[in-house]
């Protein structure tokens, strides 16, 4: 009775998992994979990275970022990719310019991290603007989302 209760929980488990991995009918929204022979982890200019970015700055808590969020992002370019290397997890290292609520621009930086998304599955990104990271949760000039 327990191993068809345990087999029943497994099967719906990679059922659910499963649901994950179909691939989004965008090719920027497709899930990575390091063994799908494509690259592991989007572009710095993809919109889903860019929205990526955004969410991460309004999920702060509000006064982090003194109550701002980021509209836009322009100036965008690649300052790094890792794949391989010390850590087995790809990570694409990106800059741009932040359009900010309060009409200021600032400098954003940030990191895409293969493997970081809901169980594992897909890609995770982590944003940091130097000047308004005053706790220095990314390290100093934040450091953690540069490339090593």
């Amino acid at each position: 009775m327990h191993v068809a209760r345990s087999i029943r929980f497994v099967l719906s488990a990679l059922t659910v998992c499963a649901g994950f991995a179909l691939p989004a009918a965008a090719e920027e929204n497709h899930v990575y994979f390091s063994f799908a022979g494509k690259q592991r982890v989007p572009d710095c200019s993809a919109a889903s990275v860019r929205s990526a970015v955004a969410g991460s700055v309004a999920r702060a808590k509000k006064d982090y970022y003194e109550g701002r969020t980021i509209l836009g992002i322009d100036e965008i370019r690649e300052t790094g990719y890792q794949v391989d290397g010390l850590s087995p997890v790809a990570r694409r290292y990106c800059r741009g310019k932040a359009s900010l609520s309060d009409g200021s621009y600032q400098s954003v930086e940030y990191l895409v991290e293969e493997h970081g998304g809901f169980l594992g599955i897909g890609w995770n990104v982590e944003a940091c603007m130097a000047p308004l990271d005053k706790w220095h949760v990314y390290g100093d000039h934040c450091s953690t989302t540069r490339p090593h």
